[in-house]
Order: C-alpha cells, then sequence, then structure tokens
C-alpha cells in the first residue's frame, strides 16, 4: 500500500484499488524504471532505467519500485521477480543533485525513501532475483539485500560509502547487512566505506553465487534461474518458507510449533501433487496461490510493524551543559 501523506507521496495508486491480475505492466506510466512480465513463464523483470545517469536513483523511482513490488505480490501471473539495470551498471546510488528536501512537515513524516523499495520487496511473497550487471554503490547495494537471490559479475565495483557522505544507514540495511555477511564483515563494508570488487572477503557472503565473468553471464544464470523456480516450485512452499526465514520464531520450540502447523497446512494444498510427481517421475503441476494463505490457519504468526501512522518525535532541546 502506497504511503500517500505529506512528505512521502507516492504517484501511483494503492494496490487493494486496482485489479493486479489484468494490469498491463507494458503500457503504465512508469517513473524510471521499465516493467516487464513474460506471460508464459510468470516472470517479470525490472529495470532500473536511467542509463544517462547511470541510473542513480531518485524519489520516483523508490515509489515505482514499491508500486512494482507490492503488484508483484498480489498478481498470480507472476512468479518470479528479476531487478537488474539498464545499460552497463546497475545503479551508482542516490543521485546527490536532487539534494534534499526541507520543510517542518517532511522532518516530522519522512520516510527513507531507499526503505520504502527494500520493505516492498521483503514484503513480496515471490521470490525476486537481484541481477547486478555492474556497479553497484549506496543505495545501489543496499536495495539488493532485500532480495532472496543475488548474482553478480566481476566486472561490477561494490560498497556502501555512507560514511564518506556523512549519513546513516538505510534501506533497513543495519537490519539486513550483518544478517547476511555477519556483524563483522558488516562493520568494514559500512565504517570504511570502501568500494570494493564483489570478489572482496567481506563482500563475497552476499553473492548466492561465485561472481560471473561478465554481466551476461549474470543475466544468462539469472534467467535459467528464475525458470527453474517459476516452473519447479511450488508458490506456496516458496513464501511460506521465505517468510520462515525472515519472519523467525521467537525460540527452538517456537520454530517447531510454527513449522509443524505450516506443514500440515501445506499438505492440504499443493504437498499432495509434490508426492505425486515424484512417484510418478514428472514435473510437478502446483495450482496453489498465494491466496491459498490465508485459510492457513498457521498465517500470518507475525506483527507487522506500523510504517504508515509512524511520526518521527521532535528532537530535544539544545542541552545548557
Amino acid at each position: 500500500m502506497a504511503d500517500n501523506r505529506p512528505g512521502v507521496q507516492s504517484p501511483h495508486p494503492r494496490v487493494a484499488d486496482i485489479d493486479a491480475e489484468s494490469f498491463d505492466y507494458a503500457t503504465y506510466a512508469w517513473q524510471d524504471i521499465l516493467v516487464s512480465l513474460d506471460a508464459s513463464t510468470g516472470i517479470a523483470t525490472v529495470h532500473l532505467h536511467r542509463p544517462a545517469k547511470a541510473n542513480a536513483y531518485t524519489s520516483a523511482m523508490a515509489f515505482s519500485l514499491q508500486f512494482a513490488f507490492e503488484l508483484f505480490d498480489v498478481d498470480p501471473r507472476v512468479k518470479v521477480a528479476i531487478l537488474t539495470g539498464t545499460g552497463k551498471t546497475f545503479c551508482v546510488g542516490a543521485d546527490l543533485s536532487m539534494g534534499f528536501r526541507k520543510s517542518a512537515t517532511y522532518a516530522q513524516q519522512h520516510r527513507d525513501e531507499g526503505g520504502v523499495c527494500s520493505l516492498a520487496i521483503l514484503r513480496c511473497r515471490k521470490p525476486t532475483i537481484a541481477a547486478v550487471n555492474g556497479t553497484a554503490v549506496g543505495i545501489g547495494m543496499t536495495m539488493i539485500l532485500a532480495c532472496d537471490f543475488r548474482l553478480v559479475t566481476n566486472n561490477a565495483k561494490v560498497g556502501i560509502p555512507f560514511t564518506k557522505r556523512g549519513i546513516a544507514m538505510e534501506a533497513a540495511s543495519s537490519f539486513l547487512l550483518p544478517r547476511l555477511v555477519g556483524v563483522t564483515k558488516a562493520l568494514d563494508i559500512i565504517l570504511t566505506g570502501d568500494i570494493r570488487s564483489p570478489s572482496d572477503p567481506s563482500f563475497a557472503a552476499l553473492w548466492t553465487r561465485a561472481p560471473y565473468p561478465t554481466a551476461d553471464d549474470v543475466l544468462d544464470a539469472t534467467r535459467k534461474l528464475a525458470h527453474q523456480l517459476a516452473t519447479q516450485n511450488s508458490t506456496i512452499s516458496m513464501a511460506l518458507c521465505k517468510l520462515q526465514i525472515w519472519r523467525q520464531a521467537q525460540s527452538p520450540e517456537h520454530a517447531h510449533l510454527l513449522e509443524s502447523q505450516a506443514y500440515w497446512d501445506c499438505a492440504q494444498t499443493d504437498a499432495k501433487e509434490g508426492v505425486d510427481s515424484f512417484f510418478e517421475k514428472r514435473d510437478p503441476k502446483f495450482k496453489g496461490t498465494l491466496n491459498d494463505l490465508e485459510r492457513f490457519a498457521v498465517y500470518p504468526w507475525w506483527t507487522q510493524a506500523d510504517v504508515q501512522g509512524w511520526v518521527r518525535r521532535a528532537p530535544p532541546p539544545p542541552s545548557k551543559l
């Protein structure tokens, strides 16, 4: 759902107010991105699209990405989503020429626009693949932390130089990065702010596969992975497993109870086809959709924080000391 309050306005409609299943991705007036859907495979592809600016990130791009991934989540035609960049670069970071907006209303209701994008990607229950076809810096790096798979070319340069710009972490990266690479390597990446090779030891754990020689190799591998996920795996099962990892239980005992119920719920839908296809030595033909999750006793098992109604607290008065 788009956030339409002053200071963080999205130009896109609320996903709840449109028919996602008949939405035409090709003709919609996207801003700073391109979106396509291959209806025969269920693979949606998003290109960051500011090639003249090396795909530098903008507010318009942020809200377009938010809208796209919110659509992917509820559109039953979409099985997998790919995120990549137009041209030779993935994303060089935020477009600093746009500056910072300054107003009392914006300061109070400000939302990190990297987080707007990252949360939409994280909340998309379909598998998401980042095909990093070139240099990824700043938000170009932090946005891909929210993806389930990250493939990269060794020709890219990668880094998160926030400390060199005097800014704090964004795009939920303070939550995601240490969970993906560990605290020690996250501190190395963030505190130095260095731009490095994808094969650098601190960045190596981010990549689903070892870095590929060229951008074409990345895109080829991404398409093969997307096709595998879209045609061989259960949408319901992938969604549940993804949620079990990111919406973790509080303890091993809680995890056991959660998994027991989830296992039983799956047995009432796609699991029968999965078992039958195994014994019949054929490819499965899963028919379950994410609408089936709403009937699962286990779903949802977490309480989601309200980021729509949050208002930043006023700063304390200056100290007299």
